[in-house]
This record gives structure tokens, C-alpha cells and sequence, in this order.
């Protein structure tokens, strides 16, 4: 199997990764926060430690907050529905993906103002001059994909973030394609607020995801998007007011955040520079190879153009389906196809409604399993 479908998840996971999910599901499976015995201490003690990891990792501000929830899509609805209100207007580009634009569009038929910024067709980089422009008197907030799950754009979030600190609203960032692959500063980049998910570039397993909030999100006062036990204040039969509690309530995923915490040392040790320039090496490559076949299409960034290990393609005369069909069972190639739950990254693109083949790469993936993919596409665009 040579597995091409990092931007879904990555795998293999660490073995620290699993380690540590077993450790807690079979020997340290306590409530945390529910209890003072030695068990759910352990386990309030391993969510304290990987809050505080999470912020270093991301370069967040002193004050800091990170927040778990189930999965990116969940912190990009804590952080949507939490702030928004009829009237105000949010800003996104036209390469966000539908964990943006589905409660985006929720929103709208409440009140909210949605505005989008068209992308360059080639590339899709947005103009930052153009975010600019649309800003007005009830824009509260900036919301971009920082790296796009179909075509490997990166947008420039430290210019963005500049302006939006500048123009005095907020910024938020869909990281979900650059956690773990490209270094994130949010304090330097003005980053207002970040939402993750812990299985893909973090290199964690499915089921965790959180939201990490700086000062001025804070400030914001998020509405939360559930309410329940806490296992603080217990007294009370209203919302904690104080954070990480106020938006962040149940029972947490402690296997998740296990694994999760190991998969952060994991890429300290590593370093995320080493990552990226692992898959920046392997993207060019793999550029490079399919540019090559007669009949093949590479869109997107050039390989020398700020981009994420994602490459989509498209051959003449071939269906995406059956591309991915004897992708996968004629070479044990495993990657996707369609439209990667992006309709509007593919409307700025020009591959709407067919959309695309997408190859994925990540930390565990070699160079000679690039190449197999290159001569197994190659076969295919021949027949």
C-alpha cells in the first residue's frame, strides 16, 4: 500500500501515538474533573499538559486559551456561531472549505453578512488589498482556510492578520491543512483565533480537535456552542464564565488527548521546519514527475509557490472515479477524488462540478513511493 490521502488523515500515526491512547483506555481510564483519586487526577493532570503544549506549539500569546472539542469542524462552529449576531459581517476567501461555509451559510439566513473574496484562478491566493477594500464598519471577523485541502494554496495569514489587527476586527484560521506541516506563530502572525484537528499534520488520532483563543478572542466573549457539566462549579445551574470551562463542556476524549499529547512531542522532537521541508521536497517531486505525462494536469501553486503537500490533477479523457479506481486497486495507490467537501475552492479553480484526483503527502512518506505514483498515473494517462 503506498498511501496518498494525508489531507484526510495521516497514517501511520506514531507508535508513541498509540501508546499512550492504550495506556489510558485500558489502565487510566478515569473521568478528569469528576473525581480526586489518583486516576482522575492523572487524567485532569495529561489535559493541563497538553493545553499548555498546544500553546507553546502554536507560538499563542501568554494569556492564552486552548480549548478541545470533538474535531476542527466543531471549533469552526464554536468560533462562527459564538461570536456572530445578525448584522455583523464576516470576510472569507473563495477557496474555504464546506467546515467553513456550511455554518457560514447557517448564519447568513440569520442576518450575518458572508462576503466573499474571489481568489486567483491559477493559484488561489487571495489579495490581500482585496480583503482591505471590503472591510467595513460591521466587519467583526476574518475568516481564512490557511492552507487549501485541494490545491495546496497557503494564504499569507501574517499579512492578513496584520490588516485585520490594523482595522481592528478579528482573525480567525482553518488550519487544518498546515498544523503539523508548516510552522505556526500566532502571536507574530496577529491570529486571533485557531482552529485544529488533531488528526492530520498533528499526527493524532480522529475524535479531537480544539480552538485555541489569544487575547482578544477572549475578550470577544465566544457564546458557547454547548452547555453542560464541567465538573466545576457544580453548584451552579448556569455556564462557567471562565475559560477553558465556559466552552468546553462533557465528558472530554482523554484517549484522544493522549494521543494527542504524545503526537506533540513526537513533532517537537522531529521539528515541524523538518516536516515541511520533507513534503516540500516530495511535493516537487512529485510536480515535477506528472508535468511530465502527456495529457496530465497539475493545478495550483507552483512547487516553488508557498503551498502544502497537496497536489490535484486531472487527465484528459480519463474519469476522476475510475483514475482513483485503478489508483487504488491496479497499484495499491490510495488517494481521493471529487470535490474534497470544497465546492468553492473548485469554483474558483475552474473544476467544478468534477472536480479532481488529489495526491496527499505527509511525514511518513518516501520518495520512492512518489515515484510509484508517478509511473502508476503515467500508465493510466497512457491507456
Amino acid at each position: 500500500m503506498i498511501y496518498l490521502d494525508h489531507a484526510a488523515t495521516s497514517n501511520p500515526k506514531p507508535a508513541t501515538v498509540v501508546d499512550a491512547m492504550m495506556h489510558f483506555i485500558s489502565d487510566g481510564c478515569a473521568n478528569p474533573g469528576r473525581a480526586s483519586h489518583p486516576l482522575a487526577n492523572a487524567g485532569a493532570r495529561l489535559i493541563f499538559d497538553t493545553r499548555q503544549k498546544l500553546l507553546q506549539f502554536f507560538h499563542a500569546e501568554p494569556t492564552a486559551h486552548a480549548v478541545f472539542t470533538a474535531n476542527i469542524t466543531e471549533s469552526l462552529n464554536l468560533a462562527l456561531k459564538g461570536l456572530l449576531q445578525s448584522g455583523d459581517e464576516v470576510i472569507v476567501s473563495s477557496m474555504e472549505h464546506n467546515a467553513m461555509m456550511r455554518p457560514l451559510r447557517q448564519l447568513e439566513q440569520n442576518g450575518v453578512v458572508v462576503t466573499v473574496i474571489e481568489c486567483d484562478p491559477q493559484t488561489g491566493i487571495i489579495d490581500v488589498d482585496a480583503i482591505n477594500a471590503a472591510i467595513s464598519a460591521t466587519t467583526r471577523l476574518v475568516a481564512i482556510n490557511h492552507g487549501s485541502n485541494t490545491f495546496g494554496t497557503v494564504q499569507p495569514i501574517a499579512e492578513i492578520g496584520a490588516l485585520c489587527r490594523q482595522q481592528n476586527c478579528l482573525f480567525l484560521i482553518d488550519s487544518a491543512q498546515t498544523a503539523g506541516c508548516t510552522p505556526i506563530n500566532m502571536s507574530s502572525s496577529n491570529v486571533d483565533l485557531l482552529a485544529f484537528t488533531g488528526h492530520k499534520g498533528l499526527l493524532g488520532p480522529m475524535g479531537i480537535g480544539g480552538l485555541v483563543l489569544n487575547a482578544r478572542a477572549q475578550d470577544a466573549n465566544i457564546t458557547p456552542l454547548i452547555c453542560g457539566g464541567t465538573g466545576s462549579n457544580s453548584e451552579l445551574e448556569i455556564q462557567p464564565q471562565t475559560l477553558p470551562d465556559a466552552l468546553e463542556s462533557g465528558t472530554p476524549n482523554l484517549p484522544g488527548i493522549a494521543g494527542l499529547n504524545a503526537a506533540l512531542d513526537w513533532l517537537e522532537h522531529t521539528g515541524v521546519d523538518t516536516i515541511n521541508q520533507h513534503e516540500q521536497c516530495l511535493t516537487a517531486q512529485l510536480i515535477a514527475g506528472l508535468k511530465q505525462i502527456p495529457g496530465v494536469s497539475v493545478l495550483g501553486p507552483a512547487a516553488d509557490q508557498p503551498r502544502v503537500g497537496v497536489v490535484s490533477l486531472l487527465i484528459d479523457g480519463k474519469d476522476n472515479g475510475e483514475i482513483d479506481e485503478q489508483l487504488a486497486y491496479d497499484h495499491q495507490i490510495y488517494c481521493r477524488t471529487g470535490l474534497h467537501c470544497a465546492p468553492a475552492s473548485h469554483q474558483t479553480m475552474g473544476t467544478f462540478p468534477n472536480g479532481t484526483v488529489r495526491l496527499s503527502v505527509g511525514a511518513f512518506t518516501r520518495a520512492d513511493e512518489v515515484q510509484c505514483a508517478i509511473e502508476a498515473i503515467a500508465k493510466i494517462a497512457s491507456n
